[in-house]
């Protein structure tokens, strides 16, 4: 590549998605620039790295990277001074002041603005506007030029500007490492890049402490665990310290010492064990425990004696043309006995039935209105299918707490609590720590809250087993249902599902041409996966099913022939072929990946900035190759990626099991394989069986069936909420 540098004489083009065509002036020459938009303007001093091409015959420079550059020549300098982004300077004013003091003129404005005064026009109050204006536009460069020589995207360097303003190059020297905790996107490793380069000490103990609230946070998000055992923490963040010269151990053990004195992490016994927590999951475990105690303390409003709520249930029963299971029934009467109830239970045993029950029951006893009734669950597709299920509008559990992305809070909180009377959360096994806290803190004293979910599906994405810790505490009403009711006794998806997670082998014979449930065997993952392509073609057209709403392939893993990565990049060319090429192209896990208009697509992490939160799914609605933004449309907004952003954002044609919990596909395609062994567990199967809701096929090994079908789940959690329950509320009576 090619280094050309020059004032920008004028602005030809932007397009307001982020790139810019202008002329540069080198000396006599002037030529065209294109490139990606860095806030650029007339006058501005610019370094541009790229190649010669041509445009219409011309000469033109396509420009890698566009860097403004501190004007250093006094033409630079009189342009830049005379552009009209700094208040009352003028071309001649300009050319006073480099008349006066030459090239030095910068420096003169930034630290001697007193002599100023010696060139004419200058008094008080254009000094103030030209020191003022300058320090703004040069600190901008400054750290511009500062950041990018690390490697900074125009994304993150932008960001860093807003957080720290002009002092942000004198902010990262005195400390590199707490970009990690101010600024989303820059984690230990680009703070560390940073830091090292510039000679900062391995045992530094800034770098100490960022390195172990990483190792802290990496492992929780990686395992689901809240906390872990000092031992551990040591090991893990003396080996990621360590990667220029060992660190010793005493260094670090002293820096998780400091980490809990300034309250970073948290020690935490947990049985007779001591465990070290990141601050804000402990404290979201036991705020927990302690607004679940608050709510729980309120006598409920619907206590009524044991003939009078039998009638009431009778009459609703009667008008809703149901009968109620013995367990339902008992389900129905807890949840209006008690301010917080549990009800658990898998697919086809009745959770919907007595949710109806009980908010009928409520209507009929409290008065409520639909408007004092907050159905939530912790997807949009989950919401969608609680609305179905309820006839009441529900919500995202974001939505419900109305998130302004502005102020990065909460509308509702334990300070403006939620105006509802009952609160109904569903799908509350895929529910994690943070998300359980910002919801329950919320909950008015009095109100009523009624936790529906499954515990024998796969534990949240995010850290904690909320529900599964609420059950084995005691503290709180439960309803286990196991019975599975006889509208749902014809559906091999749901009988399917009940057998495997009671650790037998489902029913695999395809003679029922109108069955739900199919077994398509493979013995080999290239023919497996080629039959689960084929099936989405065939499938999508004998079932009149929308290929990318109503068919979802599940996997267990990441990598490999049958791995999200592999399978998307195959349904991606089946479904939207005629849009590759056109896309933004990055690397993921050191997989290639495109980005194109149409693709459907996943979001993976909580972005409190954009407004978008871990498991929402869309469609890409434009791909820009040059500014390199795409555009998502989501379910109830548009968001917008920086080119830095997209690592948050993965195709999703094929999902792991996990990422699909909470939501539900007419059709769920899913391999079997014994290349997957590490993964082959009945938990694992019964979550991704149950996302089906109207078929569903299990293509491959009936041996790797077996093995997951014989297998227990080996995600034990560590979590400190189950402590803090029994630590803070009395058991209920059996």
């Amino acid at each position: 590549m090619e280094k050309v540098t020059g004032i920008i004489e004028r602005v030809i083009h932007r397009n307001g998605s982020g790139f810019i065509i202008f002329a540069v002036r080198d000396g006599h020459k002037v030529f065209p620039v294109t490139g990606e938009d860095q806030d650029l303007h007339e006058a501005d001093f610019v370094e541009c790295e790229g190649d010669w091409g041509e445009y219409k015959g011309a000469p033109q420079f396509k420009a890698k990277t566009i860097i403004p550059q501190i004007p250093s020549t006094t033409e630079a300098i009189i342009a830049y001074l005379a552009s009209g982004r700094i208040k009352g300077i003028s071309t001649v004013f300009a050319n006073r002041l480099v008349k006066a003091f030459g090239k030095d003129v910068l420096h003169i404005i930034e630290n001697e603005p007193h002599r100023l005064k010696e060139v004419q026009g200058f008094g008080a109050k254009r000094i103030r506007d030209l020191t003022e204006g300058l320090k703004e536009q040069i600190g901008y460069r400054s750290i511009l030029l500062f950041l990018h020589s690390f490697g900074l995207s125009k994304h993150h360097i932008k960001r860093i500007y807003e957080f720290h303003g002009v002092s942000a190059v004198e902010r990262i020297k005195e400390d590199p490492y707490q970009l990690c905790q101010q600024i989303s996107g820059i984690g230990f490793g680009t703070a560390d890049s940073i830091g090292l380069q510039m000679g900062i000490d391995p045992e530094h103990p800034s770098r100490i402490a960022a390195g172990i609230m990483h190792a802290l946070n990496a492992e929780v998000n990686k395992t689901g665990n809240t906390g872990m055992p000092e031992s551990d923490l040591a090991q893990k963040a003396r080996s990621l310290l360590s990667s220029q010269r060992p660190v010793s151990e005493e260094k670090v053990i002293i820096g998780i010492a400091a980490a809990t004195e300034k309250g970073e992490a948290v020690r935490f016994e947990v049985g007779d064990v001591e465990y070290i927590f990141p601050q804000h999951l402990h404290e979201a475990e036991r705020g927990i425990a302690l607004h679940l105690k608050r709510l729980l303390s309120i006598q409920s409003v619907a206590d009524a004696d044991e003939e009078a709520l039998n009638e009431l249930i009778d009459e609703v029963q009667k008008d809703f043309g149901l009968v109620l299971g013995e367990k339902q029934r008992t389900a129905v009467k807890m949840s209006l006995l008690s301010p917080v109830a549990i009800i658990t239970g898998g697919p086809g045993t009745g959770k919907t039935t007595i949710m109806r029950v009980f908010l009928e029951c409520c209507r009929r006893v409290l008065g409520l209105e639909n408007l004092d009734i907050l159905a939530c669950a912790p997807t949009g597709k989950a919401a969608k299918r609680l609305s179905q299920a309820s006839g009441l509008e529900a919500l995202t559990m974001h939505r419900a707490l109305k998130y302004n992305p502005v102020e990065g809070e909460f509308e509702y909180s334990s300070e403006n609590p939620l105006p509802e009377a009952v609160i109904v959360i569903d799908e509350s096994s895929m529910v994690d720590t943070q998300l359980c806290y910002w919801m329950i803190q919320a909950v008015a004293t009095g109100a009523r809250l009624i936790i529906l979910g499954d515990v024998d599906q796969l534990a949240s994405v995010g850290p904690g087993k909320v529900l599964a810790d609420m059950i084995v505490s005691g503290v709180i009403p439960v309803t286990r249902l196991n019975e599975i009711r006889r509208q749902a006794a014809g559906s091999k998806i749901i009988t399917n599902a009940h057998k495997i997670n009671n650790g037998q082998m489902p029913e695999l014979d395809n003679s029922d041409k109108n069955g739900d449930f199919w077994f398509f065997k493979g013995e080999k993952d290239e023919e497996i996966a080629n039959t689960i392509i084929s099936l989405v073609g065939r499938m999508s057209k004998y079932y009149n099913l929308d290929p990318f709403d109503d068919i979802q392939i599940l996997t267990p893993q990441r990598m490999g022939v049958l791995g999200v990565y592999e399978l998307n990049t195959r349904l991606q060319k089946l479904l939207n072929g005629k849009n590759l090429g056109t896309g933004i192209k990055l690397k993921q896990d050191n997989v290639d990946v495109e980005f194109c208009i149409g693709d459907k697509v996943m979001h993976i992490k909580n972005n409190r900035d954009l407004g978008v939160f871990n498991g929402e799914t869309g469609r890409v609605i434009n791909a820009d190759k040059k500014s390199r933004i795409l555009k998502v449309a989501y379910d109830d907004k548009n968001v917008e990626y920086a080119f830095a952003e997209l690592e948050e954002l993965r195709l999703c044609y094929a999902m792991t099991i996990h990422k699909s919990q909470g939501s539900e596909y007419r059709l769920v395609l899913m391999p079997c394989t014994t290349s997957h062994r590490n993964m082959l567990n009945r938990s694992l199967y019964y979550t991704g069986i149950t996302r089906a809701k109207q078929l569903m096929g299990l293509v491959g090994m009936v041996k790797a069936l077996q093995v997951a079908v014989n297998t227990t789940s080996s995600d034990k959690r560590l979590t400190g909420l189950l402590q803090h329950l029994t630590d803070e509320i009395p058991k209920v009576a059996v």
